[in-house]
């Protein structure tokens, strides 16, 4: 049966490769915690992305809270200069109104008592000419005055009776316009009164509403200063993770290049005779992509190099398969093992045992099998791994 090559299987690995391959822990004793530090700092820095997000939204809504507040304050503040306004033009009127009234009382009052000084004295008067009586023959005969004079004082009897009538018909009537009048400002001074009173009510509300916003814009302004400690605080702690995640990374990619740096000095999967050399043709006529080394049954077959396992399972033509991905796009390939002891997802690090070796795994070709590629190149594995346990390299035309 055909050994692996170019042109009998590998172009199928690799396209498994290109398909399932994913980010890498770097090459390193414990690749795991390699990766994790990386990985555990981006999601703190997700998290903290999220939390400014939640934070901004947050100040967003506490902002517009404050401006909506402080144009509701204001718009209060408005309605209160005008109601102290008002109010003070309604007790100024109202003051007014007392002034006035108190006028017209004491007009009312005084035009009262005239009128019944003129009632008196218009009695006084019918009471004198009743007690004169009519001027009739009697009155004439008897009377020390002559009979022109008699008329004369009857005449001016009916001329003071009629004036003080008139005169108490005017003060009546200026008690009746002044009571009305009074009655009037009455009327306004309770209505004015009632106006005050509604309005202090009203004003008394605003100022109680004022308060409440006041109370209500002081807790935001308070919420406001917290966010924006918390998003300055949260700006430092993401400038000082982006720092470290930076120093990370840039650890991470020195110690992804590590397979390179290693070139020349990996340790080989296994012990054993080398029975087939990298671009040299098999007995199958089909040039090699790799080297195969003849091992005892039983013995461990090892990772060369840290990394994590991307595919362990039968492939057809190689028999049991352990591909690794070493970072910086290097993969090793291992095949023809009796046993697989690793899973697709492990971490591997440098000599982790992944399979046994044994005779039924060589139906396929004899040895364990060893690619090493950068993407899909094939590289000579010998120029990557030491000759520490190797035999048969001169034997095989290799100095």
């Amino acid at each position: 049966m055909k050994g692996p090559g170019p042109r009998t299987g590998f172009w199928a690995l690799a396209a498994l490769i290109l398909t399932q391959i994913q980010p890498l822990p770097a090459a390193g004793e414990e690749p795991a915690d390699h990766s994790k530090p990386v990985e555990q700092h981006e999601s703190k820095m997700r998290k903290l992305q999220n939390s400014i997000k939640i934070h901004l939204g947050e100040l967003q809504i506490v902002g517009e809270k404050e401006f909506q507040l402080l144009d509701e304050i204001e718009r209060i503040d408005r309605d209160l200069s005008l109601q102290k306004v008002r109010l003070d033009v309604m007790r100024e009127r109202q003051a007014t109104q007392q002034v006035v009234m108190g006028v017209k009382l004491r007009e009312l009052e005084s035009a009262r008592a005239k009128m019944n000084d003129v009632r008196q004295h218009l009695q006084s008067r019918l009471r004198a000419y009743y007690l004169m009586g009519r001027t009739g023959l009697l009155n004439v005969i008897f009377s020390t005055r002559t009979l022109p004079e008699l008329m004369l004082l009857n005449d001016a009897f009916a001329s003071l009776l009629e004036h003080d009538l008139a005169i108490v018909n005017n003060y009546r009537q200026a008690i009746d316009r002044l009571s009305l009048a009074s009655e009037e400002h009455d009327r306004e001074s309770r209505m004015l009164t009632e106006y005050i009173a509604e309005t202090v009510g009203e004003q008394s509300k605003l100022d109680a509403m004022l308060d409440e916003k006041r109370e209500l814009l002081k807790k935001v302004k308070t919420r406001k200063v917290l966010h924006e400690q918390a998003l300055h605080e949260m700006r430092k702690a993401e400038e000082d993770l982006g720092k470290t995640l930076v120093h990370l990374q840039q650890k991470k990619a020195v110690e992804l290049r590590g397979f390179d740096l290693k070139k020349g000095e990996m340790v080989p999967p296994v012990s054993g005779t080398l029975v087939q050399l990298f671009g040299r043709e098999d007995e199958n006529n089909v040039v090699s992509s790799g080297i195969a080394i003849d091992a005892r049954d039983g013995s461990a077959i090892r990772a060369i190099s840290a990394g994590r396992v991307i595919f362990a399972g039968y492939r057809q033509g190689y028999g049991n398969t352990v591909i690794i991905d070493h970072g910086s796009s290097y993969f090793s390939i291992t095949a023809r093992m009796e046993k697989i002891t690793v899973k697709e997802g492990d971490d591997v690090v440098d000599g982790h045992t992944i399979g046994l070796a044994g005779d039924i795994a060589t139906l396929f070709a004899k040895g364990v099998y060893l690619e090493i590629r950068r993407d899909t190149v094939p590289l000579d594995p010998l120029e990557w791994i030491t000759g520490i346990g190797l035999e048969g390299a001169e034997a095989l035309g290799r100095k």
